[in-house]
This record gives structure tokens, sequence and C-alpha cells, in this order.
């Protein structure tokens, strides 16, 4: 398939990929999973009499990632009522539509409800879907009420759902819907959004890398790449022996010297997909423009040893948060791997604020 993602469709933040057309707009069948999480199989007639949230999500989408502390609270607060989420994860990544991962990352992030598996896209094409989030609301009888890409619109949504649920619940006691969480900077009155650097994939699979190095990218074999230190921003330059595996750059061994990916942004919030080859754990350590990240700067995958150095542990292929500087700028960012070992997919990028000089 052509997979492309987009930071931007109508003002909101989405990951996207191509699709097929729907044939309906009704509640549609889940069959062609690959497998299902926290629930039995189910179908449009087991859900019947239910209100339902199809949400079509990926466990290294960003965006996706945002949205999930509302449903939680979506679920915990509506389920005794009849409402369901049944999330569809259609993969990106070849390590994002195993099984085990999938399970791991549901697990990891707190996700009770129904997830089936969409490892083959079918689900994903029955719908005619082509981003992520997506979330799309049915009523008890699989009409359609509501349709919403990308982040954002939280209250509204829950409000249609407790719209819905009246139907079989007249005399229920809803409480109000859940507000905005205070990192959910876009959807607050005043927010500045800026123009930051576009998602980057680092190998070349897709056609499209961003690699900046003169040696380019080789099939099969190891290139010593060489960082030529003078970078241009949304581009990725790479210090060492690296490898092209399927969809990643993977530190290489061979040298005795540095390894790094560095790369110059302009962003407030930076998110990596990285991977340890072989499961082996690769402790990296995180620079920005030269130094340690500042503690008021660090994303929460980032930690600090005894002499002040920020590092994460890439211990699972999943989106490692990086930087969540306390404002818009440019900076230069690099990885530096303790040992060979790691895989590094995608950089992403988001850029928004309140009460931000403009």
């Amino acid at each position: 398939m052509n997979l492309v993602r987009a930071a931007v469709l109508a003002g909101v933040a989405v990951c996207t990929l191509a699709a097929a057309a729907p044939s309906t707009s009704g509640l549609r069948s889940f069959d062609g999973g690959t497998g299902w999480l926290n629930s039995p199989p189910l179908s449009p007639g087991a859900l019947a009499g239910k209100v339902v949230l199809v949400d079509f999500w990926e466990y290294t989408c960003i965006n996706c990632l945002k949205t999930l502390p509302y449903e939680r609270a979506w679920y915990e607060r509506y389920a005794k009522y009849g409402f369901t989420i049944v999330g569809v994860h259609t993969p990106e990544f070849a390590f994002s539509g195993e099984p085990a991962n999938v399970a791991a990352a549901v697990k990891r992030l707190g996700v009770a409800w129904p997830v089936v598996i969409d490892s083959q896209h079918a689900i994903w094409d029955r719908y005619g879907n082509d981003a992520w989030p997506h979330e799309l609301l049915f009523d008890q009888h699989g009409r359609l009420i509501a349709d919403h890409e990308g982040e954002g619109d939280y209250p509204a949504m829950e409000q249609r759902i407790q719209q819905a649920l009246r139907a079989t619940n007249p005399d229920a006691r809803f409480p109000q819907p859940m507000d905005y969480l205070p990192q959910d900077r876009y959807s607050k009155p005043g927010a500045v959004c800026y123009r930051h650097t576009q998602e980057m994939y680092v190998a070349n699979w897709r056609g499209d890398g961003v690699l900046g190095n003169e040696q380019g990218y080789a099939v099969g074999h190891a290139v010593d790449y060489v960082d030529p230190g003078s970078h241009q921003e949304g581009r990725a330059y790479l210090q060492g022996p690296w490898l092209q595996t399927g969809e990643a750059m993977v530190a290489a061994p061979g040298s005795a010297s540095e390894q790094h990916v560095a790369l110059r942004y302009r962003a407030i919030e930076v998110v990596a997909v990285l991977a340890p080859a072989d499961r082996v754990q690769v402790l990296t350590f995180v620079t920005q423009d030269g130094v340690p990240l500042q503690r008021t700067d660090a994303g929460r995958d980032v930690h600090y040893d005894s002499r002040g150095r920020s590092y994460v542990v890439v211990d699972a292929p999943r989106e490692y948060e990086l930087v969540m500087n306390k404002h818009f700028g440019q900076h230069d960012l690099e990885l530096l791997p303790e040992h060979p070992g790691l895989g590094v997919y995608t950089f992403d990028f988001e850029a928004c604020e309140v009460g931000a000089d403009r």
C-alpha cells in the first residue's frame, strides 16, 4: 500500500494511509482480523443494541495515543449503559502488526476495551478508512451518527455518546463531558500552532527517505557513514556503520568510534519510533544543541544517569517521547546508542502552545 502521513488535516493532527472506498455508512463486519484482545470476536449482530465507537488506531501513532485518555474515560463512564469501543488496530510497520507487540502495547497503555488486530488491513479497507485516529460512532441500530478524524473535539464526541445512550437510558444522570487535558494545547483558547518539521522516515522503504549523508542508501550491506556536521532541517544524518533493515536504519557492528543519528528540527514535541534489534535493549543517549536535555524539556521516556546525561532505554518496538520543549524553536537533536542494535524508524513533531509570543 502507498503509505503517507500528514501532520495536519483541516487543522487536526492525523496520520494517513491510502484506502478503498466504503460500501455503506453502517456498522460493518470485523472479519479479516488476525486476532482479538480483551474480547471474543465481535460482529455487528453481537453489538446490536449497543452504542459502538469504532476507533481506527495504531500504537506507534502519536495522534492516536493522545486520544486514549478520553476513550478510557468514556469506556469507564458509559459501558454500564450499553456503550462499547471496538479498537481496530491497523499497523503502519511490520512489527506493529505482530499480535504479541499489539498485546504488549494494549497492556502497557491501559486499553481495556475490545481490540481487533487488523494486520492485513482488511477491516481498514472495508470501512474505506484513510487515517489514524479515526472514530466512527454508531447507534443501537448500527447507524453512523458521528465521524471524526484526528485529535480534538472530545467533549462534542462525548455529548453524542450521551445523546445516543439516552434512547435506552432516558433517566440516566450522565456527568459533564470531560474537558481537554492540559497537554492538548491546540484545543485551548489562545493556542498558537506553528509550522513544524514534517515527519521523517529515516529508512528508504517507501522511496522517500530523508537521509542527508552523501553516501546515501545501500541494499544488503552496512555503510560506514560520515556525518558532514552541517545539517539541513528535516534530514537525518548518520555517523558510523548503519544498515537498512526493512523499515529501519539499524546501528550495525564494526566500528570502535561513535555511532549517532542527528537531525535539525523545528517543533515543541519530538517523538521517535525506535526498536531494539534481536530484542536486546539499547541504552541510547539523547542530546539537544550539543548538551544533555534540560529536565524541563525532556520527554516522558527520558531518564538521567549519575553524570547528568539524558538517555532512553529502547527495550521494545514502539514510539518514544524524546523532547517536550517549553517553547517552540529550532534545535539540533542527536541519538547516540551505547552499542549497536538501535533501529530508527521515524521522527515526528508537534508544535502547539498556549500564550506563546507571536
